[in-house]
Parts: structure tokens; sequence; C-alpha cells
């Protein structure tokens, strides 16, 4: 009889506080845990289930990045201000 080892490999990454407990909340309201969500994507990736998406060569961004480059831009709050409808943005 052959008998066959199970090896874990054990993962880890580095985010910050706030990045980790938003994620936790997230993924909680799907029924995971980051542990989970992390095996299901790695197990995604070792398939090449993986679609990498690159948003700045998208339409947009190319658009975005002419108008940045040649002026074409105005001000519309402080980097506060949009960190503020960043957290709004999370909450819903």
């Amino acid at each position: 009889m052959s008998t066959s080892i199970i090896k874990n490999k054990t993962v880890s990454t580095r985010v910050t506080s706030d990045i980790s407990e938003r994620a936790k909340r997230n993924l909680a309201k799907q029924g995971l845990t980051i542990s989970e969500y992390m095996r299901l994507s790695l197990v995604k990736a070792a398939n090449n289930e993986v679609r990498l998406i690159s948003f700045l060569d998208s339409p947009e961004a190319l658009a975005a990045k002419k108008e940045a480059e040649t002026g074409q831009v105005k001000t519309i709050g402080s980097l506060a201000d949009f960190d503020d409808l960043v957290d709004q943005l999370d909450e819903n």
C-alpha cells in the first residue's frame, strides 16, 4: 500500500491593520475568512483561472493620462476629500 504525504505550505503577506479589518468584514458577509479567500485565490491562480486586468491601459485611464499631461485638469477637492469619499464608498 502506498502512502502519500500531503505537505502544506504557509504563504503570508503584510497589509495594514485597516486593510485586514475591512477585508475581514467584507469577506465575512460572503461567509469566508481571509484564509479561505486566499486559499481559493491561490487555487484559481494555480489552475490559470486568474485574469489580470491592467486598469492603467483602459481607454478611460489613457484619456485621463493625456488630460493630465496636457494640463486639462482642474482641482475639485483635497486629498482628504478624496479619502472621505473612498471611506463613504467602502461603507456601502
